[in-house]
Order: structure tokens, then C-alpha cells, then sequence
């Protein structure tokens, strides 16, 4: 499978050697101020390696370094990259208490939320500061080795076109996935560029709201603008409409998953989100079980953001009784 892919004339996504949700895309955009979005890590894209692939494809060096969000695949090597080429660093004012910090490594990646929530036995005990210093020096040892800081930052927001000359983006601001998120669309070229908020992945710091806006954002323009290609953070960019229906299929999904605790809680009450938690999520096939109920664990942090959000509306309450919380209709 070809690393580098061709998404217009001077447009291409230079996908990670390595692990491919480990570490992000690159993606350069070949204009009169040549530019990149994301930067990767290091646990798969080096200098060198992307010097290379600069040379390849003709481009001396890069005039812009533009961050989809602050996540350490995304972002870690902008500070060794900024360096190497003199290049401007561009991202939402969120992201520079990150990309600032003197030591990128695991543990710069505000992570823990997730980690928390899908863990609980773990890091709600006695042995948490242990735990996070085990895993802290495997990741950083064996995967995420640390990076250098990001020395200036000029920040966007919503609405700014960064101009490279031949080739214009327009910001626009998605949190959802981070607090910091951005996309990019090239309105001549029909891009969107969208980081990370695909569809399936968790809400780390924001909440189930800030996600379902910033879908909705990113439908209203594609369908303004005609767009004709998402490039994603991870994988292959895709076909607009192919990902236009995989994001209205999860907001589908975030309300069938907010109905079935509503309906749960009306029958039965009070339940803990570990009681309600078999009947939120479909899940199709064994692999599906396995990554999402068994490795990743990633529904023990989704029922936890779609029970805030209810609380936020004023649709259920809680209440503590020992160590466990429990759910209530509001009355």
C-alpha cells in the first residue's frame, strides 16, 4: 500500500510507516508557501524520512506548520520541524499550553480522562500514581520518545483563511474530539480537512455536545461548498459523501444511545452506568467486541459523556451511594 497518496495536483497525505492510529497523517500541500498539516510523531516519521519526501516531490522547505489539534500523533514533532525549516506554527489558542511544554511526551497528552473512565478498578485506587508512572515510561520509552517544544505559536480561530499563496484555508473551529480542534477547508479544491473528528472517536476533553455541533458544522459546509474529498487524521482520505453519511449515521446513533438510557431509567431506577451499559451499544461482530468492550474499553468513557450530557440537559440525576453513583429520572 503506497505511504504517500496523491489527493490533488500539489495536494498529498503522507500516511505513517508505522502504526497507523499510534501516529497521524501529514498532509503537504505543495503551493507558494508550501505547508503542512499535522506533523505526526515519533514514534513513525522522522526528519529524514520527511525530508525525503519533501525532495520527492520537489519542495525545498516548509513556510507553514498547521496543527489539526494538539494530540501527541498529531503534533509532537512540530517543534523539531519548526526548527528544521524556520516555519510558522499555526493552531487554536487551546492547544499552546501543549505544544509549548518542554517535554513532549506521553505525558503531555491530556489523556487521562479516557484512561479514568475505562480503568476505574485502577487509577480510582490507592495504586493510581503508580499505575500512571508505569504506563507514562512504556509509552515514552517505547513508543512516544519525547520532543522538543513549540517556541511560538500563531493562533485561529473560526473564520481566518490562512493563505499560502495559491492556496487559501478557511478555519473552522470543531471541538469535539479535543478543545482545540480544527478543520480546514480549500473551497477551490472542494478539501475538507477534518483531524480527528471522524466519526467513532472519543470525546476526550469536551463533551457530547461540542461533538454533535461540530458534525453538524462540517456537513453544512461540505453540502454549501460542494466539498468532494475528507482527509482524515488516520487512514485514507475519503469520498465526501461516503463520510457525509458515516456522520449522520453517529448523530443517529448519539440519540438512540441517549433514548436507551432515558427508557432504561423510566423502567428501572436507579441503575449505574455499569448496569445500563450492555443495552446502550450495538456492536455487530466478535472483532467489534473485542477492540471496543475488551481492549480499548471505550464504552465505559462513551456512557459516561452521553450520562453527563443528559445531567446537563436536566433529563436525569445522580446521586452517590458508597463508591458507586447512581441515575434517576428528574422528576
Amino acid at each position: 500500500m503506497p505511504r504517500l497518496l496523491r489527493i490533488r495536483k500539489n495536494v498529498f497525505t503522507l500516511r505513517p510507516r508505522g502504526n497507523e492510529w499510534a501516529n497521524a497523517n501529514i498532509n503537504i500541500l505543495k503551493s507558494r508557501k508550501p505547508a503542512i498539516i499535522d506533523c505526526g510523531s515519533t514514534f513513525g516519521t522522522n526528519i529524514n524520512y520527511f525530508k525525503k519526501i519533501l525532495r520527492s516531490l520537489g519542495i525545498q522547505t516548509i513556510d507553514k506548520i498547521i496543527i489539526s489539534h494538539s494530540h501527541i500523533d498529531h503534533c509532537q514533532n512540530t517543534g523539531l520541524f519548526a526548527e528544521q525549516f524556520g516555519a510558522e506554527v499555526i493552531a487554536h489558542k487551546n492547544a499552546i499550553p501543549i505544544l509549548k511544554r518542554s517535554k513532549q511526551g506521553f505525558d503531555a497528552f491530556d489523556y487521562w480522562e479516557l484512561v479514568e473512565e475505562a480503568f476505574p478498578r485502577i487509577f480510582h485506587s490507592r495504586l493510581n500514581w503508580l499505575y500512571r508512572r508505569i504506563l507514562l515510561m512504556g509509552f515514552n520509552f517505547f513508543v512516544y520518545k519525547r520532543g522538543g517544544r513549540v517556541k511560538n505559536v500563531t493562533t485561529v480561530s473560526e473564520g481566518d483563511v490562512i493563505d499560502l499563496g495559491d492556496m487559501n484555508l478557511e478555519v473552522l473551529f470543531t471541538p469535539g474530539h479535543s478543545d482545540d480542534g480544527l478543520c480546514l477547508l480549500e473551497r477551490k479544491l472542494k478539501i475538507l480537512f477534518t483531524g480527528d473528528m471522524i466519526p467513532w472517536t472519543p470525546y476526550i476533553h469536551t463533551n457530547i455536545e461540542d461533538f454533535r455541533t461540530s458534525i453538524l458544522k462540517i456537513l453544512k459546509y461540505s453540502d454549501e461548498f460542494d466539498i468532494k474529498t475528507m482527509v482524515r487524521g488516520h487512514l485514507r482520505p475519503q469520498d465526501a459523501q461516503i463520510e457525509k453519511k458515516n456522520y449522520r449515521i453517529f448523530l443517529r446513533d448519539m440519540d438512540v444511545a441517549e433514548k436507551r438510557i432515558l427508557t432504561l431509567l423510566k423502567h428501572k431506577q436507579p441503575l449505574t452506568s455499569k448496569d445500563m451499559l450492555p443495552y446502550i451499544f450495538q456492536r455487530t461482530h466478535f472483532a467489534h467486541q473485542l477492540i471496543y468492550r475488551v481492549i480499548m474499553r471505550t464504552q465505559q468513557f462513551w456512557i459516561a459523556k452521553y450520562l453527563q450530557d443528559l445531567e446537563h440537559k436536566k433529563l436525569i440525576k445522580s446521586s452517590k451511594n458508597g463508591k458507586k453513583t447512581l441515575y434517576y429520572l428528574m422528576e
